[in-house]
């Protein structure tokens, strides 16, 4: 018994065996058909899901460390702007105390200062956003690219080589062939 019980925690269980049966009945009986094709397309889908593991954390992180420095010089430069806008406005309080007559001035310009900052992040966040995006459709394109030549590669090797692979006897037993079965179909007169 304990014999048994080592086995079944080794081998993990009849699913395994029962999936693993059932896909090689499936192969066997041409229920799935193992062609070039599907051949290509699993070693297509392997290389990019293994390129994505692979290279994906560093575009990820590339692009986080890239976005990280765009804003912190967009918030250094805030900063110095939001230093630069409250000492003007530290100015035009000590005109208005001088002015009793002008506190609806400084209010006015209080919030002309404030949409002109708020005017000046929200360009600032689009060209970031428009930047990365730039790269990132360029990522895109250079994906699809790849995956076109590597297609394209790969249907212009496998033609020449099925071309390459008929000899002259196969060409000359295949039109026998071809004209023995016309001839068979052909109302005999």
């Amino acid at each position: 018994k304990q014999w048994y019980q080592r086995r079944v925690a080794i081998t993990a269980g009849g699913a395994a065996v029962l999936g693993g049966s059932l896909l090689a009945t499936a192969v066997s009986k041409e229920m799935i058909v193992l062609d070039a094709d599907v051949l290509a397309g699993a070693i297509l889908f392997t290389c990019t899901y293994g390129l994505g593991k692979k290279i994906g954390p560093m575009v990820i992180d590339g692009l986080d460390k890239y976005t990280a420095s765009i804003e912190t010089t967009m918030s250094e430069g805030k900063q110095v702007q939001i230093a630069a806008y409250e000492e003007a406005i530290a100015e035009e309080k000590a005109a208005i105390e001088s002015l009793q007559l002008a506190g609806d001035i400084f209010h006015i310009k209080r919030e002309l200062v404030q949409i002109e900052i708020e005017a000046e992040y929200r360009r600032r966040i689009k060209t970031v956003h428009t930047e990365v995006k730039k790269r990132l459709d360029y990522q895109v394109e250079l994906e699809n690219t790849k995956k076109a030549f590597i297609r394209n590669h790969i249907v212009a090797w496998l033609e020449k080589e099925v071309i390459a692979s008929i000899s002259a006897e196969q060409e000359e037993a295949n039109i026998n062939q071809c004209i023995a079965s016309l001839s068979l179909l052909a109302p005999s007169q």
